[in-house]
C-alpha cells in the first residue's frame, strides 16, 4: 500500500473519530470561561462524587455569585415543586453517559444551576424539594442542616454536592413515581457563574 493511500485513511480517520487527545480543551467556551475545573464540568464524563467542591478554596476558581441570586434559585425550585400543573420531580432517565443539564430559571443573575447524572444507569427522579435543599438548606433551616448545604459550605464560591434526599417526600411515593421505577438518588447539583449577556 502506498504511503500517499496511508496518508488518506489517516485523514479519514481523524475526520471521523475525532483528533487524539491533547492538553488543549475541548470544552466549549462557554463552560472554560467559568473558571471550573474541567474535570468537574465536562459535561458527559463519569467519576464525579457526592462529596461536597467548593470552587475557589478546594478546587478551581471562585464563582463569585450573589448571595440573593442563589436564594432565588432555590425558591424558585420550592416553588416549582408546589405547582400544580406541574411535576414535582426532576427526571433524568437512564443512558450510556453522564449528562449535564441546566435548570432553566429565567432571572437567575449571576447564577447557573446544573444537575448532573454520576451513574447513568439509573433512572433518577429528585424531587425540586430536594434540589433546593441541596442549595441552601431549607428555608427554617438548623445551622447544622444548612451547614451541609451548598450555600453552608461554599457560600458566594459556588460548587457542587450530591442532591439531599429526603425519603418522606410525599414526591416519591406517587404512582407515577413508582410506574416509571425512578430512584431518588445519583444526582449532583452544581451551581456556577452564568455568562454574562452581551
Amino acid at each position: 500500500m502506498r504511503l500517499s493511500t496511508l496518508a488518506s485513511f489517516a485523514t479519514l480517520a481523524t475526520l471521523v473519530l475525532g483528533a487524539p487527545p491533547s492538553g488543549r480543551s475541548k470544552m466549549p467556551p462557554r463552560q472554560r470561561d467559568q473558571g471550573v475545573p474541567l474535570g468537574l464540568l465536562a459535561k458527559r464524563d463519569c467519576g464525579e462524587g457526592f462529596q461536597r467542591v467548593c470552587y475557589g478554596p478546594d478546587s478551581g476558581t471562585s464563582q463569585n455569585l450573589d448571595p440573593e441570586d442563589i436564594q432565588y434559585v432555590a425558591s424558585y425550585l420550592r416553588f416549582q415543586a408546589d405547582g400544580k400543573e406541574t411535576s414535582p420531580i426532576w427526571n433524568m432517565p437512564s443512558e450510556f453517559q453522564c449528562s449535564e443539564w441546566s435548570i432553566e430559571i429565567l432571572g437567575t443573575g449571576t447564577v447557573l444551576a446544573l444537575v448532573k447524572h454520576i451513574n447513568p444507569r439509573t433512572n433518577s427522579g429528585l424531587s425540586f424539594n430536594d434540589l433546593a435543599r441541596t442549595i441552601d438548606g431549607r428555608p427554617d433551616a438548623t445551622d447544622e442542616q444548612r451547614a451541609k448545604s451548598l450555600w453552608g459550605g461554599c457560600k458566594t464560591n459556588g460548587g457542587q454536592l450530591g442532591v439531599i434526599v429526603d425519603l418522606k417526600d410525599p414526591a416519591y411515593n406517587t404512582t407515577d413515581y413508582i410506574t416509571k421505577k425512578m430512584k431518588p438518588a445519583d444526582l449532583i447539583v452544581k451551581l456556577v457563574r452564568a455568562k454574562s449577556p452581551k
